[in-house]
């Protein structure tokens, strides 16, 4: 199992909780581990809490609920976790419940049901009453399955013994034999090789018509929020803490044409000092389509930012924006949200401002959480009409309190910066066009592989 700072922080705050006050309704027959708890925990916990679980942009669970050998050591913590809600880790406001296809939520009566366990001692119960196991495939760490193309870094880059922040660029141009042909992407996974990744993005250059590509991009200035586009090419997505990969809706991707250039975006961030040098050969994963895609990724809203910002010493909540976007052009269909903040994050929302000026909330986060940078997926595709603008706030919290639990500075000014000390104000918007069909769209979809 892998440990990193976020694992032990969580780990230790466990250890140190208080046992919450909240009673719950005693029953004439406790739950018991194979009737009703390992359900839940099948259902709910165990895609992260097995052995090789799912990597979240380079987190994994620190532990197994898959046996109850394994989950009975932690039954006092399980409790605690689920009726503060920290777990599962989900920071959507409750009224977007069965809105967004990745939610990680439990009832109250699942959350009832753990902590009566809990406290009854965590029973075991009849083993003959167990659902049957939950069959994960053997995926190497890969949420979007085996993927049919990987490709990794060229080599093996050591991140130094005196490094806090490091933002690195890696490229390679997709040989012949990695990509004989213009393929439809419809899932991709960043996949990190260290846990010194603060966050990993994919960009892609295509060749121009002669098949000619610009000198790769190098290093960036560290002042720089991402590598040059004119060298790396299109920001196409990535990962951070917490998040998972990136999955397109039937019917909609984007298009590798053979001979791209992939550039390895990545924000190394660690405690500097002797004996902490890491080495990193991180990985990405592509998906291709099956059948034809329709809808081509982009054409749709722009990531909403703000780099003027500045935020109070010790303020409690300030906000930032609201940040509109131009009326769209066309109808557009929403397929996932995105706010992103550093550690001083406390809030976000994403509102639409229709052309007839309704307004509806698409998202709200009340309490963000910078270690769990999760992209809200609609579970059914959020279309608006032509002329519907968005509206991005975000709140932060530089106070002792926080500062507390996270190690900065609660009496300097914060503005924009690379470093997790400092802020980013983002909301991010994964749209489509939806009122186009994909260009070349027809080609898309053959089953042969690479």
């Amino acid at each position: 199992m892998t440990w990193n700072r976020f694992t032990v922080r969580v780990v230790l705050a466990i250890a140190s909780a208080a046992v919450p006050v909240a009673a719950v309704a005693a029953a004439d027959s406790p739950p018991t581990f194979y009737r009703d708890v390992l359900p839940l925990l099948q259902d709910n916990c165990q895609e992260c809490h097995r052995e090789s679980g799912a990597n979240y942009g380079g987190m994994r669970a620190p532990m197994a609920f898959t046996s109850y050998e394994s989950t009975r050591p932690w039954a006092r913590s399980i409790a605690r976790q689920v009726a503060s809600r920290e777990m599962p880790p989900w920071d959507a406001a409750p009224e977007h419940n069965g809105v967004f296809r990745n939610e990680r939520t439990l009832d109250d009566e699942q959350i009832a049901t753990l902590v009566s366990w809990a406290r009854a001692g965590a029973p075991a119960g009849d083993a003959s009453e167990a659902p049957p196991p939950r069959v994960f495939p053997a995926s190497g760490g890969w949420q979007i399955g085996e993927p049919d193309l990987v490709v990794r870094m060229p080599e093996p880059f050591l991140v130094e013994d005196d490094v806090e922040d490091l933002y690195a660029a890696f490229s390679l141009v997709l040989t012949e034999e990695m990509l004989p042909e213009d393929r439809w992407v419809v899932a991709f996974q960043c996949q990190p090789d260290s846990q010194v990744i603060h966050h990993f993005n994919l960009h892609l250059l295509e060749p121009d018509e002669n098949g000619e590509l610009p000198p790769p991009p190098e290093f960036p200035d560290q002042t720089q929020i991402a590598p040059s586009p004119q060298n790396a090419g299109r920001y196409m997505g990535g990962v951070s803490s917490g998040s998972e990969a990136n999955f397109y809706p039937e019917g909609y991707g984007f298009l590798l044409r053979k001979g791209s250039r992939v550039t390895f975006d990545i924000h190394y961030h660690k405690e500097p000092g002797a004996g902490t040098a890491v080495w990193d050969q991180s990985s990405i994963g592509f998906r291709f389509a099956d059948e034809p895609v329709s809808k081509a990724l982009g054409s749709g809203f722009a990531p909403l930012m703000n780099f003027t910002f500045a935020i109070p010493p010790g303020a409690e909540s300030h906000q930032v924006g609201p940040l509109v976007s131009p009326p769209a052009a066309h109808p557009v269909d929403i397929i996932a949200l995105m706010p992103h903040a550093h550690m001083r994050g406390k809030a976000a929302r994403f509102v639409a401002i229709y052309p007839d000026g309704t307004r509806e909330t698409l998202l709200d986060v009340p309490r963000y959480d910078f270690e769990w940078q999760t992209v809200y997926y609609y579970d059914q595709l959020k279309q608006v009409p032509a002329g519907t603008r968005i509206e991005y706030t975000a709140w932060y919290d530089n106070s002792p309190e926080k500062a507390a639990i996270y190690g900065f500075d609660p009496t300097r000014t914060v503005t924009f910066g690379q470093p997790s000390t400092d802020e980013m104000v983002m909301g991010f918007i994964m749209s489509a066009r939806a009122d186009a069909e994909a260009p070349g769209a027809e080609t898309a979809g053959d089953d042969r592989r690479p």
